[in-house]
């Protein structure tokens, strides 16, 4: 298992799960592991990065608008450019549709390529439904960051943006960052039909993390992100901690949720209490009820816009990517993920749950078997039209 050591208080059920998740590959050890739950910590962090880089600045997100922080993103790109770094901006067709040729003219014209992933309209059923919601940026030939944040004010935090989102971040350093380039080169060559070189695998750190970078993309059937996950949810012996803005779950991941309360496993759930998507608030609400009979705990945040997407499982079992718990990701978008088994991820990330907590509202299942029709008639029609 490419030298992965578990915890020694970890079962032989988990060893066989590991070996389990590591056959979907993209493996590696010796990474180092940085956590931002801060827009500014984040983009600070990735401005910097874009500064100090000296071969290659390659980026790839679902929105990017050209506002306050994405003007000070295109303007580093630019600058990186004329230094001749190799600098790539991706962007989905759909999702940053207010970034237009002007806004990125002195970026080309310093040497840099955009592409536009899938321009096919969104309402073309089949192909056009296809996003490319993943949030990837190469720096070099060791150094990606990985996460929920897109380029926007809204994923800054008050000094570099509006603060709106609660997002998750993760920067890897080290023979990761390779496997990351590997899924965005996919995406490039999807977008433009040219395949960008390959990256050379960099010195592992000591005493760095296992990290396994998984990526879903319906245009080649892969499904890496829901197996992982599934694998994981089934197979939880102690606890189950998952962050999802949009809480719309295919039925059976529903179901694996409900078995695994019901056998002794503490699900938490935390989800948006104001979304900036009301119709997945709405849809998500309509299956709170078996969950909550099955003994899963869920919560709502409130004060800042949830939009991080994260999982632990029995506390070293770690992801944190773009990939949420809809049916957009499941089955359409173009997702990716950062996966460890480090038990100081996990603790990592169950304290940024347990910290959320204290700015949000536990469901109760009285209350939620209390709601008006309209309320419920609501739900009803939320959870069909969110299953579309």
């Amino acid at each position: 298992m490419s030298g992965l050591m578990l915890p020694t208080a970890a079962l032989q059920r988990w060893q066989t799960t590991a070996a389990r998740l590591l056959q979907l590959g993209g493996d590696s050890d010796g990474n180092e592991l940085v956590l931002f739950v801060d827009g500014d910590d984040a983009f600070s962090a990735m401005l910097a990065a874009i500064e100090s880089a000296r071969v290659r600045v390659w980026l790839e997100t679902y929105i990017f608008k050209p506002d306050g922080l994405g003007s000070r993103v295109l303007l580093a790109l630019a600058a990186a450019a004329r230094r001749g770094i190799d600098v790539r901006l991706l962007v989905d067709d759909h999702g940053s549709g207010e970034l237009g040729p002007g806004h990125v003219a002195d970026l080309v014209a310093a040497g840099g390529i955009v592409a536009r992933f899938n321009p096919t309209p969104v309402w073309r059923l089949g192909r056009g439904l296809v996003r490319d919601h993943r949030k990837i940026l190469i720096i070099d030939d060791d150094h990606g960051f990985v996460g929920g944040m897109n380029v926007a004010d809204e994923y800054g935090g008050v000094r570099l943006g509006n603060g709106r989102f609660r997002d998750t971040h993760l920067l890897v350093s080290g023979p990761a960052a390779r496997d990351l380039a590997l899924v965005f080169g996919r995406s490039w060559q999807q977008a433009t039909g040219i395949e960008p070189p390959t990256l050379p695998v960099s010195s592992p750190r000591p005493e760095g993390s296992h990290v396994q970078i998984l990526g879903s993309d319906r245009f080649l059937r892969r499904r890496r992100i829901q197996r992982a996950l599934a694998t994981a949810v089934q197979r939880a012996q102690r606890s189950i901690t998952l962050t999802t803005p949009y809480f719309i779950p295919p039925p059976r991941l529903l179901r694996s949720l409900r078995s695994a309360a019901r056998r002794g496993v503490q699900v938490r759930i935390l989800t948006a209490g104001v979304s900036d998507v009301p119709i997945a608030a709405l849809a998500a609400r309509h299956v709170y009820g078996s969950l909550l009979e099955a003994g899963v705990r869920i919560w709502e945040l409130h004060g800042q816009t949830l939009h991080g997407k994260t999982a632990v499982v029995d506390g070293f079992y770690a992801h944190v990517g773009s990939f949420n718990l809809d049916r957009w990701s499941y089955d359409r978008n173009h997702e990716v993920v950062a996966m460890t088994l480090d038990p100081g991820v996990g603790a990592a990330l169950e304290a940024v749950f347990d910290r959320d907590l204290q700015h949000s509202v536990e469901v109760d299942l009285e209350q939620w078997r209390r709601r008006g029709l309209w309320q419920r008639v609501q739900g009803l029609i939320a959870w069909q039209i969110a299953k579309l």
